[in-house]
């Protein structure tokens, strides 16, 4: 049981780490252990949202192809199980250090329950993306990202029903989150040469697809604050494309190392408020335009 709880954490990060990749596993664990202290820290503001963590991993179990092959082991749920509550521990300390033993509790048995539910079948969903990058098709289908909307809306619902602004920036916050979600995948080399748009005009392509893309659940979002009369807010949702395309830059600047690009644009967003990072968006662009140049001219 050891083993097979082993191989399956280990192939979860594989697309994060190359083989033995302990510089990357020590920067991941170090950034973990970072959040959890500021989460601490800051556990006041943000107790109600701790255990939010499960709809990932809802997500997880659901999309997860390996349950049939799982099923021959007899102790398949227990290897679920234990694999969920490993993947769960840094909450489980967050909020074991906090003393929110019945949160504890809850989680656990909810860990129990998702264990033993089988995948849903269902019919696959034809969104209407832009097809020249087709992650935005495949995260929402992969990732079961249309199942946050509902969670979009009450966090909206509950910021007007109490006249709570910070819930209002949290719905912008998560559409931020979704639309950067496609730049964080590749495409095969391959495709990026076959194109027949080269350096700067395959990346402006991309661009036009995460403008098109973002219309479609911008729209929904800005009925939303039209229903709460919330027209500062509609106007806000537009600038929130800096973040997607600026994923974009960093994704074709660090083509090669996904964990490399994860790291700096964190960074980048982390230190934006102080404005210098805002001057390194030149030549970032300018890696990006050369780095595209490079692949498409091997």
């Amino acid at each position: 049981m050891i083993a097979i709880l082993t191989y399956l954490i280990r192939i979860r990060f594989r697309k994060l780490f190359g083989k033995e990749d302990y510089l990357a596993i020590s920067l991941l664990l170090t950034g973990i252990g970072v959040l959890l202290y500021f989460a601490n820290k800051n556990y006041s503001h943000y107790a109600n949202f701790s255990l939010f963590f499960i709809f990932d991993i809802a997500r997880l179990h659901f999309n997860r192809k390996d349950i049939e092959l799982l099923k021959l082991n007899p102790n398949f749920n227990t290897i679920f199980f234990l694999e969920y509550s490993i993947y769960s521990f840094p909450i489980l300390v967050l909020l074991l250090i906090n003393q929110k033993f019945i949160a504890v509790v809850f989680l656990f048995l909810f860990l129990l329950l998702i264990s033993r539910i089988p995948k849903i079948s269902q019919k696959p969903f034809r969104y209407p993306f832009k097809m020249f990058d087709p992650f935005w098709a495949v995260s929402f289908r992969k990732n079961r990202l249309l199942f946050f909307f509902p969670l979009i809306f009450l966090f909206a619902y509950m910021g007007f029903q109490y006249n709570n602004e910070n819930l209002y920036y949290a719905v912008l916050v998560f559409f931020a989150v979704i639309a950067c979600i496609p730049s964080f995948k590749r495409e095969e080399l391959i495709h990026i040469k076959a194109s027949c748009y080269i350096g700067k005009n395959y990346l402006f392509q991309q661009y036009k697809a995460v403008c098109f893309n973002c219309i479609y659940f911008g729209i929904l979002l800005a009925l939303l604050f039209a229903v709460l009369q919330q027209w500062f807010l509609i106007a806000l949702i537009p600038t929130l494309l800096f973040f997607p395309m600026l994923n974009l830059l960093f994704k074709y600047a660090f083509f090669e190392r996904k964990i490399v690009h994860s790291i700096f644009f964190t960074l980048f967003l982390g230190n934006i408020i102080y404005g210098f990072p805002l001057l390194l968006i030149p030549f970032i662009y300018i890696k990006a335009i050369k780095n595209l140049n490079k692949i498409q001219n091997a």
